[in-house]
Order: structure tokens, then sequence, then C-alpha cells
């Protein structure tokens, strides 16, 4: 998995997820808001977006 994004805050604590659906087993419901969650996470860019598009970027 890549780095969360809070840690581009510098925030390395653990994530929440708040159930509030009192009509869901969260036995069932909490695998598949992970899973969401894993879906997410992805690695950051490694150039700023205007960086992608400079002409210095492209050689």
């Amino acid at each position: 998995m890549g780095r969360p994004a809070a840690a581009e805050w510098g925030y390395d604590g653990p994530i929440s997820v708040e159930w509030e659906d009192a009509g869901m087993d969260r036995l069932r419901g909490a695998p598949e808001a992970l899973e969401r969650l894993r879906a997410l996470d992805f690695e950051p860019p490694a150039q700023s977006f205007d960086a992608a598009f400079s002409k210095q970027s492209q050689g």
C-alpha cells in the first residue's frame, strides 16, 4: 500500500471509520468499508501537476 494522504500533512496516526448504519451488520460492512478505503490509497505522484506539463520535464 502507498503512503496515506494524511502523511503528507505529517499525520501518521490511526484512521477511524465512523459507523452509523444501524441497518447493516458491522461484521459485513466493516470489511467492505476497508476494501473501499484501500482502493483509494495510492502512491503519490513523483512530480507536481505543473512539473508534469512543463517543457523542462519533457527533456
